[in-house]
């Protein structure tokens, strides 16, 4: 049989291990931050609150739209005799409003260059969206311009006619002027028309001659015409953009109470501890079994009736000094024995001395390396 010591050397690495197991199961935590990552932010406020029974942490946080809000999400930790972890997290955009002054200037065809004519090709609002601003401006009508969009020449005639009447005595072109000085220009003579006025007396021929002079002259004159014309406006206001200036996160954890048992994780319930526990004492028994039963020899005699190896006993044998005690089976006729070794420990007491208590002259065999999957030898009494 199993002594005390044979017992505890057996069961303490056993138990040594499996609690090393559990104590590393039970550290073992949600892994939310990145490795690497050193970032920490402070709340701009905490508020702890009960509810439906259940101690509830939340903490407020106000960061910019790039920060990733994972950072936020801390892993279990304990508070106030409770341990707490992350249920959820809420978030609201903060929106924020930029106003600027804004102008634009807006061209437009015109019929003409008077104002009149071009107030009405401008509306007296525009409304104005660029690089996300957006609001309505309104004209400036002090700002109105009108120009020309280019010139031209153009030569105009200015005809000068002049008619003069001389009365002469004779009808003779030479006695009329051949030009004359008018409006500052010199018009030279260009038809001459004559008419009698009296006749000699008692005679046709004429008394008295009236010369009817024209003299005129064409000069020219250039002009720049507009070949037509633009207008320009500017129009004045104020235009809003509208963006997320921050985020308010709120970050909620739900607390449980911290078990009396230290290092123990809090998730890990009664009936779970006692399932575990109990499995374990399970699986220390049966390390004990297979332990014991690899030890133990048996011990047959030959049973003529039956034609079979009866066993006999079974006895625990040590490695360190192994022993069998036949002594008490002489009460069998039979005076030879079959002691039979498992293959485990066969293997670990080959070259060694089994001492045989047999009533009388003890006996000794030496185990001996064998191929197989038992060890088997006889002992005569």
């Amino acid at each position: 049989m199993l002594n005390r010591k044979k017992i505890r050397w057996i069961i303490t690495p056993v138990l040594a291990a499996l609690l090393f197991s559990a104590a590393g199961a039970t550290q073992e935590s949600e892994q939310v931050l990145l490795e690497g990552d050193q970032v920490r932010f402070e709340p701009i406020s905490t508020e702890m609150v009960e509810i439906n029974g259940v101690p509830t942490l939340t903490k407020t946080f106000e960061l910019s739209p790039e920060v990733d809000p994972a950072l936020l999400r801390e892993e279990p930790f304990s508070h106030d005799g409770y341990w707490y972890r992350y249920q959820r997290m809420d978030k609201s955009d903060q929106e924020t409003t930029d106003t600027l002054p804004m102008e634009e200037t807006v061209t437009v065809e015109a019929p003409s260059s008077e104002l009149a004519d071009v107030i009405d090709q401008f509306p007296a609002t525009r409304a104005y969206s660029k690089d996300g601003y957006t609001g309505e401006l309104l004209l400036d009508v002090q700002s109105i311009k009108v120009e020309a969009t280019g010139y031209s020449t153009v030569t105009d005639s200015h005809p000068h006619t002049v008619t003069k009447t001389y009365a002469l005595a004779y009808n003779d072109r030479s006695l009329v002027p051949a030009s004359v000085q008018s409006d500052g220009l010199t018009l030279p003579l260009t038809a001459l028309s004559w008419s009698e006025t009296a006749n000699v007396e008692d005679s046709d021929v004429p008394a008295s001659w009236t010369a009817t002079a024209t003299y005129s002259k064409t000069t020219y004159t250039n002009r720049q015409v507009a070949d037509g014309y633009q207008a320009t406006a500017v129009y004045k206001g104020e235009a809003a953009k509208t963006g997320i200036g921050s985020v308010i996160y709120t970050v909620t954890y739900t607390g449980s109470k911290i078990p009396v048992l230290p290092g123990l994780n809090p998730d890990i319930t009664v009936s779970q501890l006692a399932i575990a526990m109990g499995l374990t004492v399970l699986l220390v028994l049966l390390l004990i079994w297979r332990y014991i039963r690899w030890h133990i020899a048996r011990v047959y005699v030959y049973n003529e009736e039956r034609r079979i190896h009866d066993v006999v006993s079974r006895q625990y044998v040590r490695v360190r000094t192994p022993k069998l005690r036949l002594s008490a089976l002489q009460g069998h006729e039979e005076t030879e024995y079959t002691v039979i070794l498992r293959r485990r420990l066969a293997k670990r007491l080959v070259g060694r001395d089994i001492a045989i208590e047999t009533g009388g002259e003890g006996q000794h065999h030496v185990v001996e390396s064998f191929v197989g999957s038992d060890y088997a030898f006889q002992v005569q009494i």
